[in-house]
């Protein structure tokens, strides 16, 4: 596969002098834009010299992903490549049968169109243990090129080397200006050095549940990974989505402030929108009659048939006692201008970027679709590309979960690390950084890291003498991939007694691959940790393992946990992976022997209609195991178990695979969503299953699904 590389006839070839430590970086770049763009980027390409890289400049009409992967993966095994960075035109893969590799995304790829239900993802270049099928080439839009994990890959993601994009977003002599532009900044800011002294934190509405303790608590993770922006009354500046009715401008001024280092967003996105607020609290009765106008306006506006407009407004008229003027103007020109601007007041959109020209030089977009880079143009795209000095996103090509930690390991930034360092240690499959990857903020304590080694005394002695937060946490990392003897001990013995948020977090997120009753143990421990994130993070990991021994606390964080919206949340979500009568039974335990709930028999009726709201969903995946039903029926029962382990029922779903009669078509989806249960108390049962499978004359889709589900249920089996 790997054969045929000649770098002399292929590519333009700029090579630094090397030393003993080499970094090699490739500047990959399709032949017209280098040939519009070539000074810029061979600029670029000195000042990466000037920092000590080797650079390789790979210019070259680009045909098909396997062209350029092959190109990485040879520099790769001859020379200590690093890092690359896409510029222009560079063939996008479409991942496909690998959704367990991202946070959140679930589409069910037999029902959307390859383009909607594939994951855009550079982990096709930057990770090269990852094993793919290709399947072909998108016939509409010619560079997407769709690609299946194969059962024979690894079932994890372990970056190789750390890869950005800059993709312009016009076409032709003005989008070669975009790359143009966008280089010169990158040289201008290189000179600099700026420490990271100066940050803005905004959550959204609807993000974390819009739980007020999930957001006071950032302030803690902050303060430990940039302490330098506790000193001063603008070194850190935190928003809220309701702090005013529309918070659009209070952001686009934060945006523009020229010392901003980094600006964290944490809300909901599309590629062309970040969803700021929703429509503002209104006070008072003529304010709450303009916002409900307003909501039956946009319900008619989207309503297409009028047959069907007149039915929502006879169906409000009689539901809310009002009178048909609620709706007169709605589709007036004068009312749809004023609803438009009022809508837009709520979020910014791709127009608005080049009139902002963000500041921050590092843009985190905790948000689903903003680097969505298979569009013509995106949010993160937008961003880096306009005259501000945004150098760097990090964002998601797909939707992501809105549990997922944000500030994994980004203490880094302020030691010195460059961005592409950091995201090397926490991809997923959605995660890419948009810009220079090399970027860095200034520090000496960089480069007493050789952040390359495999030594575990190396590491371990790292993990010992640096007081920084951040390279104990990369240093468990690194010694958890290392696969150190003793770690579970130490997992434990940091957590225990770290007085840093940073640093238990990690040690709580690695010991998530460990011995399940350790695990286990430690749940029923960092339930009550002083963050949030953790404690709703553990009775999440309850459910998903579903030992009947979690029941009495999730219970008990449901009834005194109320002012927790993410952790109650997260308690209600549990309930779904339990017997439901065991539930009931420990409930009216605990009830019986509170002293502090006053209405007892509201709080447990709520509690019952909670219950008896889920079994419906419980009573839907009975269709799996029932041979009357359609198979479109008993796949679709069966994808519900991807989000809902119901592991009271695995005995039955291993007696089904266990049945020569069954179609494979059946067992292969359900192996697929099996593959899903890696914390489950019953997932050694589930192993043993899938192992047995693969000792029979079976077909090769059906093998292939048994093997990722091995694979994948093997990871989480360490002890």
């Amino acid at each position: 596969m790997y054969k045929k590389l000649i770098l002399i006839a292929l590519f333009v070839l700029t090579l630094s002098v090397a030393s003993s430590a080499e970094r090699v970086f490739a500047i990959v770049v399709d032949k017209t834009t280098y040939e519009n763009c070539r000074s810029e980027i061979d600029d670029y390409s000195l000042a990466l010299q000037s920092e000590g890289f080797t650079t390789l400049i790979l210019s070259k009409l680009w045909e098909t992903p396997m062209q350029l992967r092959d190109s990485l993966f040879s520099i790769y095994n001859r020379q200590s490549l690093v890092g690359a960075i896409f510029i222009g035109d560079i063939p996008i893969a479409m991942i496909r049968d690998a959704q367990h590799l991202t946070s959140a995304f679930k589409m069910d790829q037999n029902q959307f169109p390859m383009i909607q239900s594939s994951v855009p993802s550079d982990r096709y270049y930057d990770d090269f243990n990852l094993v793919f099928n290709y399947i072909g080439r998108d016939t509409s839009v010619k560079n997407l090129f769709y690609f299946s994990l194969s059962g024979s890959s690894p079932q994890k993601i372990r970056s190789s080397i750390y890869s950005g994009r800059v993709k312009p977003t016009k076409d032709g002599e003005v989008g070669y200006e975009q790359i143009r532009r966008y280089f010169r900044k990158v040289v201008e800011q290189k000179r600099e050095k700026n420490i990271v002294d100066n940050i803005v934190s905004y959550t959204g509405e609807g993000s974390f549940s819009n739980s007020m303790t999930a957001w006071k608590d950032e302030i803690f993770i902050l303060n430990e990974q940039f302490p330098a922006a506790f000193k001063s009354k603008d070194g850190l500046k935190m928003f809220y989505y309701d702090m005013a009715p529309y918070m659009k401008d209070i952001v686009v001024d934060q945006l523009r402030r020229d010392d901003v280092d980094i600006f964290y967003f944490h809300m909901h996105g599309m590629p062309y929108r970040q969803y700021l607020t929703s429509a503002p609290l209104s006070k008072g009765g003529r304010a709450n009659i303009a916002a409900a106008k307003r909501l039956f306006r946009d319900a008619l506006r989207k309503e297409s048939s009028q047959n069907g407009k007149d039915s929502l407004k006879k169906y409000w008229q009689n539901l809310f006692f009002i009178d048909s003027t609620w709706f007169e103007g709605y589709n007036s020109r004068e009312m749809i201008v004023k609803d438009s601007l009022d809508d837009i007041n709520m979020g910014i959109v791709l127009e608005d970027i080049p009139n902002i020209n963000p500041n921050p030089r590092v843009v985190i977009f905790d948000a689903c679709y903003n680097g969505d880079f298979r569009e013509k143009s995106f949010i993160a795209g937008e961003y880096i590309l306009a005259n501000g000095n945004n150098i760097v996103g990090i964002a998601n090509s797909v939707n992501v979960l809105q549990d997922k930690s944000s500030s994994d390991l980004m203490g880094l930034l302020n030691l010195g690390f460059s961005v592409g360092e950091i995201m090397l240690n926490t991809n997923i499959l959605e995660s890419h950084i948009i810009g220079d990857p090399t970027f860095c903020f200034f520090s000496d304590i960089r480069e007493s890291i050789n952040l390359y080694s495999n030594s575990i005394s190396y590491w371990m002695s790292v993990l010992e003498s640096s007081s920084y937060p951040d390279i104990k946490a990369l240093a468990l990392y690194k010694l958890s991939q290392l696969n150190y003897p003793e770690i579970e001990s130490l997992l434990r013995e940091i957590y225990c007694n770290s007085q840093y948020y940073s640093l238990r977090l990690q040690a709580f997120n690695i010991h998530y691959f460990y011995c399940q009753k350790f695990f286990g143990d430690m749940l029923l421990y960092s339930v009550n940790d002083p963050y949030e994130y953790i404690r709703r993070k553990s009775l999440f990991y309850m459910g998903k393992i579903g030992d009947p021994r979690f029941i009495p606390t999730i219970i008990q964080m449901y009834l005194y946990n109320y002012l927790d919206a993410r952790v109650k949340f997260n308690a209600l979500f549990a309930f779904d992976n339990f017997e439901p009568q065991l539930l009931i039974d420990e409930f009216d335990r605990q009830l019986q022997l509170s002293n502090s709930i006053i209405d007892k028999e509201r709080v447990r009726s709520e509690f019952i209609a909670r219950i008896e709201s889920r079994k419906s969903i419980a009573r839907m995946v009975s269709a799996i195991t029932d041979k009357t039903k359609e198979e479109k029926v008993r796949v679709n029962a069966i994808r519900v178990l991807r989000n809902n382990n119901y592991h009271m029922f695995v005995d039955e779903y291993l007696e089904l695979l266990r049945d020569p009669n069954e179609s494979e078509f059946i067992k292969s989806n359900l192996v697929e969503a099996l593959g899903w249960f890696v914390l489950s108390y019953k997932r050694s049962d589930i192993l043993a299953a899938c192992k047995k499978e693969l000792e029979y004359e079976i077909g090769d889709e059906y093998r292939d699904q048994l093997q990722k589900t091995v694979l994948r249920l093997g990871l989480f089996i360490k002890h």
